[in-house]
């Protein structure tokens, strides 16, 4: 009777064992599928990282960093740099983002959803491509009806990589009609920037397109100076491909021509603001 009780313990014991090692085995199974902590899924099946927000701080010198042309797979490794770059300074940018095409790559989509706190996504055409031959710009002609819908068909794009409202909006080439702007103002768009006088227009860059001539950091610094003389911000535009050549990275422009640049700002004590927290 004895070894039948020993026998039927010995049996319990057994299976009790092999409940605990399945249990084990499933917890840790859960445990790897599910994200850590500071992740969660996204659309495409890549993961979203928290990220640590860089807020505007706005001055009697401020500085917004306006870096256009920022797009599927060209210039991508300069553009992660220069994002990159300015956020280990805690530096806030507004990016022109063209719409076509981005949600292809899916490197840069994933990058820049995970910089969605530092950067305010600004919408930079929808193309970028002309409309009517080289010479016209695509928005530099279209009526209200036809900007009205490819700006909302750009909307939706960037409504994948961010949750934020688009108010700011780069035309391509700095050109946009009459109908554009009609069409922005009932899309809700409040800050345009362009080339001009306008409040949100840029006042500076760090190339010069006509004569393709990089800009020293000193002088958009003394351009800055002068504006502020004026106004307390300076909108200073900048591209990827000031910093590449032809379509590679150039590492020794970007860094006496960007890094420069900040460093020189830094030495100025200016601030940085996104473009949409400058006040209307």
């Amino acid at each position: 009777m004895e070894n039948s009780k020993f026998s039927e313990i010995k049996k319990l014991l057994r299976l009790s064992g092999i409940l605990l090692i399945f249990g084990l085995m499933v917890s840790a199974l859960i445990f790897i599928m599910i994200p850590t902590s500071n992740s969660k899924p996204i659309l495409n099946g890549l993961f979203e990282e928290d990220c640590l927000s860089v807020p505007s701080t706005l001055g009697n010198k401020t500085v917004v960093l306006r870096i256009d042309d920022i797009q599927a797979y060209t210039w991508r490794e300069t553009s992660i740099k220069m994002i990159q770059e300015a956020a280990s300074r805690n530096v806030p940018v507004t990016l022109g983002v063209i719409p076509t095409g981005l949600n292809d790559d899916r490197e840069l989509v994933t990058f820049l959803k995970n910089r969605r706190c530092q950067a305010e996504f600004a919408l930079h055409g929808l193309t970028h491509n002309s409309e009517n031959g080289p010479e016209v710009p695509e928005f530099g002609s279209y009526s209200k009806d036809e900007a009205f819908n490819k700006i909302k068909e750009g909307q939706k794009t960037l409504q994948y990589i961010t949750s934020a409202s688009i108010v700011s909006w780069i035309p391509p080439l700095n050109i946009q009609s009459t109908g554009t702007i009609e069409a922005l103002g009932e899309l809700g768009f409040t800050h345009l920037s362009a080339e001009g006088k306008n409040k949100f227009d840029y006042d500076a860059t760090t190339f010069i397109y006509g004569s393709n001539i990089l800009v020293s950091p000193e002088d958009v610094v003394a351009t800055c100076q002068k504006v502020f003389e004026k106004k307390s911000h300076c909108i200073i535009m900048l591209h990827p491909q000031d910093f590449a050549t032809g379509l590679d990275h150039n590492e020794e422009k970007y860094q006496q021509y960007y890094v420069g640049l900040l460093d020189a700002l830094g030495q100025q004590g200016v601030t940085f603001a996104r473009l949409k927290d400058i006040p209307l």
